[in-house]
């Protein structure tokens, strides 16, 4: 099989990282360069969807993960492991469960596979302009991403409208566990211990450095409560704006990632969306076949809109506004009909992504769990009594007799 020449990856992030060790399976020569020297600490995404853990047990990833979350769940005291998510802060998904990780764990599973793999890692680089006469560069450098912007992509969509925060801290008052919506915003505690989460519909946020005074601040705006915040061990900002490329490829350029796609944080979207954006671009990329390659935005494009408009759904359900509130009220009544409840479920959850193959089975384009393609190849197996052959990123491409 043809393969494509060098490529390299700008972010080290779980994305970028994923991607280059699917790139490195193929046998595809891959750097990472990185600005940062050295792993950020503050707080980040903290769950993997059933569907992504199933696309990562597939390549062999699974007992590492179940390694790195009971490990977490022993050191910071989850009260669980699993979870199904939720909906505009409404707890009644069902579906795959969540898998309770910290991004920081995950990016150091993802770098010593790549490592293994033979990926070159380089940090402390910054990216100041793109050569593209011999390599594919593919930006995995996030919602600023310099890579989209030296290529020219554009990337449509809304402004913020919102000033959310997350962090761990020492908190003395009684702040109660789960999510609230009150008349000037809303405020999560838990599950984590130590873990706030406020949302104030303001604008967006001034800055992205959060100190105590401010946070503690927000904290009695949003919950009415007489709480002091003692100490912020991580605290981090962030807002509801909501944009797309319009393609994911430009030549020898492409993006996966928050740097193809940026919304709010609502139902744990975004890593996992970004994760998948790898699984699917990898083996494509590694053939060389710019038909295949083109692909990607084809399929994946589509599944990025969805999670926008879901996110950005969210948002209006969750504001304080009378009118907002009795939406919520009414989609929570909606949610406890079984057909609502699995269709917002598998939406969230991305458990019924289904690619266009060209097959016209109606199991052609869904994701096949369960196979073992450590390898990074593709496979046929028997499926209710036909043939079915299941592309690397475990996508059934066709079905037929056997």
């Amino acid at each position: 099989m043809k393969t494509c020449g060098d490529v390299t990856i700008v972010g080290a992030g779980p994305v970028g990282l994923l991607l280059a060790g699917e790139l490195a399976l193929q046998g595809v020569r891959t750097t990472v360069l990185e600005r940062h020297t050295t792993q950020s600490g503050t707080i980040k995404a903290h769950m993997i969807s059933g569907r992504t853990y199933e696309m990562l047990a597939m390549r062999g990833l699974a007992p590492a993960v179940d390694a790195a979350s009971e490990e977490e769940a022993a050191r910071l005291a989850w009260p669980v492991r699993r979870s199904t998510g939720h909906f505009a802060g409404l707890f009644k998904l069902d579906g795959l469960p969540l898998v309770m990780l910290s991004q920081q764990a995950l990016e150091r599973i993802l770098e010593d596979r790549a490592r293994d793999l033979g990926v070159y890692i380089r940090r402390g680089v910054e990216v100041t302009g793109l050569d593209l006469d011999s390599e594919y560069v593919i930006g995995c450098d996030g919602g600023r991403s310099t890579v989209r912007g030296l290529a020219g992509f554009d990337f449509p969509g809304t402004g913020p409208t919102l000033t959310g925060y997350q962090a761990i801290a020492d908190v003395d008052g009684d702040l109660p566990n789960g999510w609230h919506r009150t008349p000037t915003g809303v405020h999560a505690f838990g599950p984590l211990k130590g873990r706030i989460m406020l949302i104030e519909y303001d604008g967006p946020p001034a800055t992205r450095e959060v100190t105590r005074e401010p946070l503690e601040a927000a904290l009695r705006r949003v919950s009415g409560l007489d709480v002091r915040i003692t100490a912020v061990h991580t605290a981090t900002t962030w807002t509801d704006n909501t944009r797309q490329a319009t393609t994911y490829r430009r030549g020898n350029v492409l993006l996966a990632g928050d740097a193809a796609h940026v919304h709010s944080p609502f139902g744990g979207q975004g890593l996992n969306l970004g994760l998948q954006d790898a699984f699917n671009l990898g083996w494509k990329l590694a053939t060389d076949d710019s038909a295949l390659i083109d692909t990607y935005t084809t399929e994946r494009h589509p599944v990025g809109e969805r999670v926008l408009r879901n996110t950005m759904a969210q948002v209006a359900l969750t504001r304080p506004d009378p009118r907002s509130r009795e939406l919520h009220a009414l989609v929570g009544d909606l949610l406890d009909l079984p057909e609502v409840k699995t269709r917002i479920s598998a939406m969230v959850q991305g458990t019924d992504v289904r690619y266009e193959t060209g097959c016209d089975h109606p199991l052609a384009g869904t994701f096949l769990p369960g196979l073992d393609l450590a390898d990074g190849k593709g496979t046929t197996t028997v499926l209710d009594g036909a043939e079915a052959t299941v592309r690397p990123d475990g996508h059934i491409s066709w079905i037929g007799p056997r």
